[in-house]
């Protein structure tokens, strides 16, 4: 297929004028090359169009994976929305057990110092009732 540059050197515009000075094999074969030129332009425009439609459908991909990486960027943000949700409620959760093991450890010493103070009480007590 010749370059559209060579084509368009090859271009001869004539005028009606010298149109009708053509015989009918002139005519028939200036035809001939026009339809072949004509073709020849066709397929260029097919080629190009073939191109163009890749192109086109290249750029819906990108987009499609714009889109992806959006989709899976909102599931990574609500992933963790939630992860963050879930520690602090983990967090509370351990600050409640501890304040209560807290307590229970609080009660537990109180408990065990009434206990030491009773036994020594009753120590005393047992000692002072054998020295009588």
């Amino acid at each position: 297929m010749k370059s559209m540059a060579i084509y368009e050197l090859e271009v001869t515009i004539l005028t009606e004028k010298e149109l009708k000075k053509l015989n009918r094999y002139q005519l028939l074969e200036l035809l001939v090359e026009s339809t072949k030129r004509a073709d020849e332009l066709q397929l260029q425009v097919n080629e190009l169009q073939s191109k163009l439609d890749q192109q086109e459908v290249k750029m819906s991909h990108l987009g499609s994976i714009a889109d992806a990486a959006l989709q899976v960027n909102g599931v990574f943000d609500a992933a963790q929305k939630a992860a963050d949700m879930y520690l602090k409620s983990a967090v509370q959760q351990a600050d409640e057990i501890i304040a209560f093991a807290n307590r229970q450890a609080a009660s537990i010493v109180l408990q065990a110092e009434d206990q030491t103070r009773h036994i020594s009480w009753v120590k005393q007590y047992h000692k002072d009732q054998s020295g009588k």
